[in-house]
């Protein structure tokens, strides 16, 4: 069950890190490609982000899966629409440092079953 509350407060969080000190891209290639691909630059992803709503994340807010960073990050997982296209958007807030990144961007895939 989505907990709709801290999807909210994980937004609020995330639009406010995200104009206050911009948005960090954690440099993957796949992210990368994708991006220069769509023409989109840094300030068109915060845009994106900044226009994400409760109905586009998916997965978490929860901390990182990563043990070496699972007490300061918190991680969500979003699929919003952008000219038409849906967009699998993993981004990350820490709150004590007011930041915000985004660990991946590319187009979304749905999800198969393992036998497929």
């Amino acid at each position: 069950m989505r907990q709709t509350a801290s999807i909210e407060l994980f937004l609020r969080q995330l639009k406010l890190f995200v104009e206050k000190n911009s948005i960090i891209i954690v440099k993957r290639e796949a992210s990368v490609q994708f991006l220069a691909s769509r023409g989109v630059s840094a300030r068109g992803l915060e845009e994106i982000i900044l226009n994400l709503t409760t109905d586009d994340c998916f997965d978490g807010p929860e901390p990182d899966r990563d043990p070496r960073y699972a007490d300061k990050w918190t991680v969500a997982e979003f699929a919003p629409l952008f000219l038409g296209e849906r967009l699998y958007l993993k981004v990350s807030i820490r709150t004590e440092v007011e930041r915000a990144k985004c660990l991946s961007v590319k187009a979304y895939v749905e999800r198969r079953g393992s036998d497929e």
